[in-house]
Formats: C-alpha cells, sequence, structure tokens
C-alpha cells in the first residue's frame, strides 16, 4: 500500500510540475556549458534545437517558459562564444541563441542530478585557444581557460593509458592546498559485514580499513585534517557514515572499498581499479556493483521509495565536484599502480546509486581499489607495498582536486 501511495504521489507531482509554465531564474557558464535553472521540473520533450548558418549559431526553443529578468543574458562570456541571446520569444517560449565564431556540435541535456537543471554545451576551443588534454572520454580540468565538464557515455571511459601522459601526472604532484581542509576516510564494511569474501582469509572489510589508515597517514603527511568512520573492526550503518563527516564538517569524504564477482567463471577475468561518485547509472555493470554494496541496508521490496529518496538528494554542483574528485583519484591510483606494476586494468570513473554516499553535503567518492576475487590482484591487495601505491594515490588525488578547486574560486 506504501507503495501505491508514492507511485500516486510521484505521478501527481510530475504532472502538475510538466503541465505548468516554468520560470527560467538563471544563466550561468560553467564548465564549457550553459546551465539553464528553472524554478521547477522541466519536461525536455518542451526544448527544441536548430542550427543555423551565415552567421553560425544554435537556437534553442524552451516552451512552457518564461524568463525571470530581461537581463538574464547581460553577463554570460565564454571561449569560442561571439554572443549569448536570451529573450522572451512567444508569450509562453524562451529562445536562447548562441553565435559563435565557428559551427560547433552543440549537444543539449537534462542531468540526473536535478530535473530543474538544462546544459548546452558551448565550443571547446575559442578564437585562438587550445582544448584540454583529452586521454579517451577523460579530459583534465586544471585551466580555468582549458576547464571542461568531463561526459561520460554508456561505454564509460577508455581504459587506455599514456605514458606521457602519467609522467605529467607526477610532476605535479607536489603542490599544495592555500588552506587546511578535512577530509573524511571510511573504510567500508566491518564488523558482522564482512564485504565481499575472495578466500577463507581475505575479507574485504580487513584490507579496506589496512588501506584506509595508509591514506589517513599520508593525507595527514600533507597537512590535511584527517578524520575516520572506523579504525578497528565494526560495523557502522551506511547512512551514519556521511552524516559523521556532516557533522565533522569536512571537505571530501572518500569512501573505500574491494570490488568482486559473483560468477567463478569470471574470477580470472574482471580486475581493475574504479571510482564512483553519486548518481544514478546508466550501466546496468554499475548498478549491479551499487547494488551490491547497497544490500546492507536496503530493502529489496521497497527498491521503489529507495529511488525516490536517492533522487531526491542528487545536486548538481555537489555532482560536478564529486565527478571531478573522483577523475583526479582515479588517475593518480592508476599512474601510481602502472609505474610499478604490469597488468593494473583501469576500470575508469562511473557514476553509480550507491547508499553510503547519500546525504554527503561535500564531494564524495568510493573507490574500488580492485577485485578481491581475482587471484593474482587479491595476492596484490594484501601486500604493504601495494596497499601503500593506492593510499598514495588517493592522498594525491584529493589534493589535486583541491589545488585545482581553489584556482578555479579564485
Amino acid at each position: 500500500m506504501r507503495i501505491v501511495w508514492l507511485v500516486l504521489f510521484w505521478f501527481i507531482l510530475t504532472t502538475t510540475l510538466f503541465s505548468s509554465v516554468n520560470t527560467l531564474k538563471k544563466v550561468e557558464v560553467r564548465n564549457k556549458e550553459l546551465h539553464l535553472i528553472f524554478s521547477a521540473w522541466i519536461n525536455k520533450n518542451n526544448i527544441k534545437k536548430m542550427t543555423l548558418s551565415n552567421p553560425p549559431r544554435v537556437v534553442i526553443d524552451i516552451k512552457n517558459s518564461r524568463l525571470a529578468h530581461r537581463q538574464i543574458a547581460s553577463n554570460l562570456s565564454s571561449l569560442g562564444v561571439k554572443s549569448f541571446r536570451i529573450s522572451q520569444y512567444k508569450k509562453s517560449t524562451v529562445r536562447i541563441v548562441i553565435e559563435t565564431y565557428k559551427p560547433y556540435n552543440c549537444k543539449h541535456y537534462q542531468p540526473m542530478s536535478s530535473r530543474a537543471f538544462y546544459h548546452i554545451s558551448l565550443p571547446s576551443k575559442g578564437k585562438g585557444t587550445t582544448i584540454a588534454t583529452i586521454i579517451g572520454n577523460d579530459t583534465t580540468h586544471h585551466s580555468k581557460k582549458r576547464e571542461k565538464i568531463v561526459e561520460y557515455s554508456d561505454d564509460e571511459y577508455d581504459n587506455s593509458s599514456d605514458e606521457s601522459f602519467v609522467a605529467s601526472l607526477f610532476a605535479n604532484s607536489s603542490k599544495s592546498t592555500k588552506k587546511t581542509y578535512t577530509v573524511v576516510v571510511d573504510a567500508g564494511h566491518g564488523g558482522k559485514d564482512s564485504g565481499a569474501v575472495g578466500t577463507r582469509k581475505h575479507y574485504e572489510k580487513t584490507v579496506v580499513l589496512q588501506i584506509a589508515k595508509r591514506v589517513a597517514k599520508k593525507l595527514k603527511s600533507k597537512g590535511f585534517k584527517v578524520k575516520m568512520t572506523r579504525t578497528n573492526d565494526r560495523f557502522i550503518k551506511l547512512k551514519n557514515r556521511t552524516r559523521f563527516a556532516n557533522r565533522h564538517h569536512a571537505d571530501i569524504f572518500v569512501s573505500i572499498h574491494a570490488n568482486a564477482v559473483s560468477r567463478k567463471s569470471r574470477s580470472n577475468i574482471v580486475h581493475g581499479v574504479e571510482t564512483y561518485f553519486l548518481q544514478n547509472s546508466r550501466s546496468a555493470r554499475s548498478a549491479r556493483v551499487a547494488a551490491k554494496e547497497n544490500s546492507v541496508v536496503l530493502n529489496r521490496n521497497d527498491r521503489l521509495s529507495n529511488n525516490v529518496i536517492l533522487n531526491s538528494v542528487l545536486s548538481g554542483p555537489k555532482l560536478v565536484q564529486s565527478h571531478k574528485l573522483a577523475i583526479d583519484i582515479q588517475k593518480r591510483v592508476i599512474a601510481n599502480l602502472q609505474r610499478s606494476y604490469k597488468g593494473v586494468n583501469n576500470g575508469g570513473v562511473k557514476p553509480a546509486p550507491f547508499w553510503v554516499l547519500v546525504g554527503a553535503q561535500m564531494p564524495s567518492v568510493l573507490v574500488e581499489v580492485g577485485y578481491i576475487t581475482h587471484p593474482r590482484e587479491r595476492a596484490r591487495l594484501f601486500t604493504a607495498v601495494y596497499q601503500d601505491k593506492i593510499a598514495k594515490g588517493i592522498a594525491e588525488g584529493v589534493s589535486t582536486y583541491l589545488v585545482n578547486r581553489e584556482k578555479d574560486i579564485d
């Protein structure tokens, strides 16, 4: 009965939101995208795009909408864009015109983070400027002129490595932040919850605690304040982990886990390091990984209400920052491991609905440090040297992210 009422409420709410005239409250340029912020959820079917030439421009009409004020586009600027024009084209239609120096492939989409947001991509290259260095589908975001949000596809991220790029990562690893930040390091599972099991002697809860302690030590050596959700073998509810981080006013939340496959026939095949940030996944594999971690606390018979709650806590700004944090951590961990070990697989950065990240009021990620079911990777994970490489990468990733964040704010 509870689920029926939730479905009914959800239907009435979305129908009401989509049928009324929406207000475009704010427009801003961020990460080579035009971000539109509305007063309520928008129906993406009301948005139509046209591409025109002489001069090159993109025209986007948004039906059932109105402008909050006429000067909404007065302060907009972006490399590669000649002008922005936003007007009340018709009584209930807002028109956006983006005039550029050269034609470009304009993508527009509604982020999963908030249905009241709408993003329109802008030219990645301006007049006489260079674009960010791209590795596969990944990209750096270390310069204001080169800043670009990383988009992921259903194929997620390329697993290829580039030696020159890996070398460049180490060249900047010594940079430090201007202020002192608090980082909460969360060792997954614990106590009655062993997590994934490799053999009778190899438990996820054990190896992630060992790595978490090493991460904490390295972060402290870099000048960070560090709090750990657990320092021994005890069980902590998932919701209490982010509550702990919020209570300590943490700037970063990093949860450490080890992955596993359920089918023995694939235990010798699937391996690698992956970093996740909170978002509903378009990948069945990512969803399965999250479901495995979430199974400790979630009721399988109440999936609808859990999804409703999950959708309600996703926020745009935190999502973007968590995404960037995940990229920096993944790059550093892979760079450290591939420098010393052969066959380390880069599983990439992926979105997934991990319940342990729900409720965090700061950028938060979950690092799957390897597959405990893969014989070679399991053996490495339980050695001090391999753990140290992973910990070093996580600490460097956190530091890199915060240094770049300071530059963005400045």
